[in-house]
This record gives C-alpha cells, sequence and structure tokens, in this order.
C-alpha cells in the first residue's frame, strides 16, 4: 500500500493530509503558514518540518510510504517561489515521494469539480479568478493585492464599508446602518476615533477584510448603501469570471472533438465555477448580482460551492498523478 500526502498552504496556516490509494483520510495535520512571499526559507524550513513529524507521530507506516506529495500553496505563481517550497519539501518529507508544487487556487477548483477543468472564484480576505480548460490551458483575472484592487472580497466590502461611512461623516453620502455598526465594531462614538485602529493595525488588510461581515450584517437589516456594496461587488466577481471564460472557453462549442449544437451544449458543455472563500458563507446575499452579469455571456454554468475544503482538491491532485504514473508504467 502507498499513500499521498495533499497540502493547502496560505498565509495564515498549512495543512496536510496524507491518504490512500481510495482518497480515503488517513492522517491529517495544521502547521503555521507556508507562503514564500510572507514568511523566510528558515520558517518554512521549521513549518514544514512541523508537518512532516505530526504526520510520523501519528501514523508513521503512512508517511514512511508516501509515494506522491502535491502542494497548493499560494505565492507560489513565480518559478523561484515554487522552487523553494519543492526543494523545502523534499528535504523534509520521505525521500521517495515525488512533489509536485502548485497556484493554491487549483486546488481550490478540485475541491469542487473533482479534478476536472473549470473556473474557480476565491473571495476570502482577498480575490482572485482562476482557471483550466480542456487543453490545459491556464489562466488568471484580478488577485493583484489590495493596492492594486481587491473587490470581490471581504477587503473589498471592508473598503466601501469604510468608504460609505466617512461619506456620510463628511456629510457627503446618504446615511447608512454601517457607521452604527462599525462604531459599536470599534467601540468608539465618533467615526474619525476609528482611524488609528485602522491604520496603526499590525495587519491592516485583515483589519479592512473583517469589516466585511458587517456589510452583511447592515444587508440584512434592509440597508440601501450595503445592498449597493454587495451588489457592485457581486457583478465585479460576474464580470471576472465571464472574462476568464471568453479567455479559456470561448471555443467550447466543440466537446470532445465534436461539434454540438446548442442544446447539446447546455446538458454537456457545462462550465463549472467553484465559489470559494469566506464571502460565499452568505451566498444568498449575493448570488444573484453574480448570476446577472453571467447571464450576459453565452456560455452555460453551473456554479458549486464545495462540501470539502481545498486540502482535498491537493489529496485528488495528487492521486491523479500517482494513476497517470502508473499508466505510464504498463
Amino acid at each position: 500500500m502507498t499513500y499521498v500526502l495533499g497540502i493547502d498552504g496560505g498565509g495564515t496556516k498549512t495543512t496536510g493530509i496524507i491518504a490512500n490509494n481510495e482518497g480515503e483520510t488517513i492522517v491529517e495535520a495544521t502547521v503555521g503558514a507556508s507562503n514564500p512571499n510572507i514568511v523566510n526559507r528558515d520558517l518554512l524550513l521549521k513549518e514544514f518540518s512541523t508537518l512532516a513529524e505530526r504526520l510520523n507521530e501519528k501514523n508513521g507506516e503512512a508517511f514512511q510510504k508516501i509515494s506522491r506529495i502535491f502542494a497548493g500553496v499560494s505565492g507560489t505563481d513565480h518559478p523561484c517561489a515554487r522552487q523553494t517550497i519543492v526543494d523545502t519539501l523534499t528535504e523534509v518529507m520521505p525521500s521517495t515521494a515525488s512533489t509536485t508544487v502548485d497556484n493554491d487556487a487549483i486546488i481550490a477548483l478540485y475541491s469542487g469539480t473533482m479534478g476536472k477543468p473549470g473556473i474557480v472564484q476565491i473571495s476570502g480576505t482577498g480575490s482572485i479568478t482562476y482557471g483550466i480548460n480542456e487543453q490545459g490551458e491556464r489562466s488568471r483575472v484580478g488577485g493583484w493585492g489590495h493596492f492594486i484592487d481587491e473587490r470581490g472580497s471581504g477587503y473589498g466590502l471592508g473598503h466601501d464599508a469604510l468608504h460609505a461611512t466617512f461619506l456620510e461623516f463628511d456629510k457627503m453620502g446618504p446615511p447608512t446602518k454601517l457607521t452604527e455598526l462599525l462604531l459599536e465594531h470599534f467601540n468608539e462614538n465618533r467615526m474619525d476615533n476609528i482611524i488609528p485602529s485602522i491604520y496603526n493595525a499590525d495587519n491592516p488588510k485583515e483589519t479592512v477584510a473583517s469589516l466585511g461581515r458587517l456589510v452583511m450584517h447592515a444587508t440584512d437589516y434592509g440597508d440601501e448603501v450595503a445592498k449597493n456594496i454587495i451588489k457592485k461587488n457581486g457583478r465585479y466577481i460576474g464580470k471576472c469570471i465571464t472574462t476568464l471564460i471568453n479567455i479559456l472557453f470561448k471555443d467550447s462549442e466543440m466537446l470532445d472533438g465534436v461539434a454540438v449544437d446548442q442544446e447539446s451544449k447546455r446538458k454537456k458543455g457545462t462550465i463549472p465555477i467553484v465559489l470559494a472563500g469566506g464571502l460565499f458563507n452568505r451566498l444568498d446575499l449575493i448570488q444573484n448580482s453574480i448570476a446577472k452579469e453571467l447571464d450576459n455571456q453565452s456560455h452555460p454554468v453551473t456554479l458549486i460551492k464545495p462540501n470539502t475544503p481545498p486540502v482535498y482538491g491537493a489529496v485528488l491532485a495528487a492521486l491523479m498523478q500517482s494513476e497517470q504514473q502508473n499508466k505510464k508504467k504498463i
């Protein structure tokens, strides 16, 4: 019996799961951050060493028989960053294991499509739209960080909430329930008193992103300003997805190499759109505005909210690679 290891690495935590050939979880462990743009090489080595130690302690036999590792790690688009992760994992994991490191968006996609082509919209603290088509071609929209544009994310909602409340404070915008919610959140009695809590925060992006949930709350109260923020960010997400569909799936009238009519295309050629990230915990609020943008393009889509976390997408990717390798041997 051989085993695979799937890893989901990010800027906050890193989770690893050893699974058997059937995809059944044998052991799981979680350590700290592994994004190479955030942590240095020494800390990377420490976190991955700890991950290896914990997995080995829980089931040494399975750990020693890992044949394939697939790690989806944020911040690894650049080849140098990706190689850093490969080298570090090779140093601490069993020497018998072959290691692949890829963008963490891929494992989020696979957690919803079960390894099939499609598009994943990640809307958590930040946002990115990422996809892969039937030919293995990849592309992305967004994900360039909050200094450039982070709409369609917790940060995007939080930023818009602050903008709206300070417009009200400056007598330049309509009143909004968000003002009351923000003052309560920061335990202040005037909007200008919250400025130090934002600009002096250890992680201002996380601080602003945490305000996104207040927009959801205000929408539940029927606040029109909050509703418009949700609508604007939802439509932006829809535009990102539509743009990526046109980049990757513009020739999708050809399915399995055979031209099909529109009815068959609707039945067979539906493009899966995986929705990942905390923003979609309130899909009920944002789905309609996303759908309105998607209705403007001709390709049929299916929105998928995965039942499993991205680390299972990494396990699946590792199993797929093992299967391909075994076929080559035959």
